[in-house]
């Protein structure tokens, strides 16, 4: 075997070890995506339960039930701008991360495509060369 053909061969099992390594990439971030999703969901539940029991100036009254309300509501708004935002977002950043990776695959699957055809190539110049010095 040529020189040419083994850093070809080389090259050919680099490129499809990327490709590996990103497809795991690819399912840690789909299990992260799916888990943020869940917390996403399960913070919407505690935030409705932040607010329960609903107190009324009949059953809550005076400074300590005003301090308390104001508590609830800074809850409230902070578990909002977890959920609405930052989770938002992090999702999102994982949805572009994840179709990054697949461009990437794709890319490296072209490449592949490449090398194997360069390998071929120079397979068939070696029978060409191997039947020019039988002749």
């Amino acid at each position: 075997m040529s020189g040419a053909i083994i850093g070809y061969t080389t090259a050919l099992y680099s490129l499809k070890a990327d490709i590996s390594i990103k497809k795991e990439q690819i399912i840690e971030l789909s299990m992260c995506r799916k888990e943020i999703k869940e917390a996403k969901s399960a913070l919407a539940d505690a935030n409705k339960k932040m607010t329960d029991p609903d107190l009324t100036s009949h059953t809550w009254f005076g400074h300590l039930a005003d301090t308390f309300d104001d508590i609830r509501d800074e809850m409230a708004s902070a578990s909002q701008e977890i959920k609405g935002v930052q989770l938002t977002n992090l999702v999102n950043r994982i949805d572009e991360k994840i179709s990054d990776l697949e461009s990437e695959i794709h890319s490296l699957e072209h490449e592949i495509h490449s090398v194997e055809r360069k390998i071929e190539k120079e397979k068939q110049k070696q029978l060409e060369e191997k039947k020019r010095e039988v002749t």
